[in-house]
């Protein structure tokens, strides 16, 4: 099934992100030392299974799976530059070296569900999330049915 995600090419996503992410110069497009046409639709097949199409209309989820393809993006090149010595964490909440400390308050709804968990790794993720939590929140889907139940008994 095709829908407008399927639209969104490479060059939206290089023209949307245009600072955040070191592009392969247009002389040598294959350059591993920096993010390739080929990474970024890796990253397009991975948001598009986790992205919820019906709860956007077209305009802002273009907006919202770019978001969502930066995340998954990120996610990937940290993983390959770990190689197969990578490993996963959740994200600290507390840290502290010498006289320095930092917390982040981060809800903990985002920090007991594994999956959302999994978007707060990246500020990508955190945006996603940011757009995609108010339409979540309250979301009721009405359905018209009913039931109708004729038991006879019978007797032998």
């Amino acid at each position: 099934m095709t829908s407008y995600v399927d639209s969104v090419t490479v060059e939206d996503f290089t023209n949307y992100f245009t600072r955040q992410f070191p592009y392969a110069p247009a002389d040598d497009p294959n350059n591993q030392e920096y993010i390739t046409d080929a990474d970024i639709t890796v990253a397009f097949g991975q948001a598009r299974i986790n992205f919820p199409i019906k709860l956007f209309d077209e305009e802002s989820g273009r907006v919202e799976y770019m978001f969502l393809t930066a995340h998954y993006l990120c996610m990937d090149m940290q993983m390959a530059e770990s190689g197969i010595a990578s490993t996963g964490q959740y994200i600290i909440t507390s840290k502290s070296v010498g006289d320095v400390s930092a917390s982040y308050g981060v809800p903990n709804k985002f920090l007991t569900d594994p999956f959302l968990n999994y978007f707060s790794t990246t500020q990508f993720g955190m945006k996603y999330l940011s757009l995609l939590y108010p339409r979540t929140v309250g979301a009721v889907n009405v359905v018209l049915g009913g039931t109708t139940i004729r038991w006879q008994a019978t007797s032998t």
